[in-house]
């Protein structure tokens, strides 16, 4: 299948909100505190509108169906800033990279990944490395990305508040 990748536009909003739909229902497989909130589609549609379309630190990198026009995948790409304290510079963070199971197995999520690496190195962002997160539990995630060159970096545990 042939496709186009590219940055997403205000008009890409609400068909953007089905993959998005399928991202979040694929995260709430593994931590239930995934799912969506009341009136989640439109604080969503907000921020993608207000800190992403056209933003100098942030972006949404689309795969569209040539054939029919329709978004097939999709991924936020952020850049984080300098930390205060470590010497951990200005870096790239990719959110929300979710390929409609349909369309899967063809290089799109690899694309896309492209994409945001060349939209990070290049000006005015220039970072040198970026990161993605993969809950537990979600062994194919992050056998894909290791298959892509990404290293595992950091294990975040949680607890309860009150349970120790």
């Amino acid at each position: 299948m042939a496709y186009e990748v590219r940055h997403a536009t205000s008009e890409d909003a609400e068909e953007l909100i089905e993959l998005w739909h399928g991202f979040t229902d694929h995260l709430s497989e593994y931590d239930d505190r995934y799912r969506h909130k009341e009136n989640a589609d439109e604080r969503w549609i907000r921020y993608f509108e207000n800190q992403l379309v056209d933003s100098k630190y942030g972006t949404v990198v689309v795969a569209e169906a040539e054939s029919s026009g329709e978004l097939i995948g999709v991924l936020e790409a952020r850049v984080m800033g300098d930390h205060p304290i470590f010497r951990l510079q200005d870096h790239g963070y990719i959110n929300g990279h979710y390929v409609d199971p349909d369309h899967r197995g063809q290089g799109v999520g690899k694309a896309l990944l492209e994409a945001a690496e060349e939209w990070f190195a290049g000006p005015p962002h220039e970072v040198e490395f970026f990161r993605i997160d993969v809950l537990e539990g979600d062994d194919e995630a992050a056998a894909l990305y290791e298959e892509l060159g990404f290293e595992p970096v950091e294990h975040v545990y949680e607890t309860s508040a009150g349970n120790r």
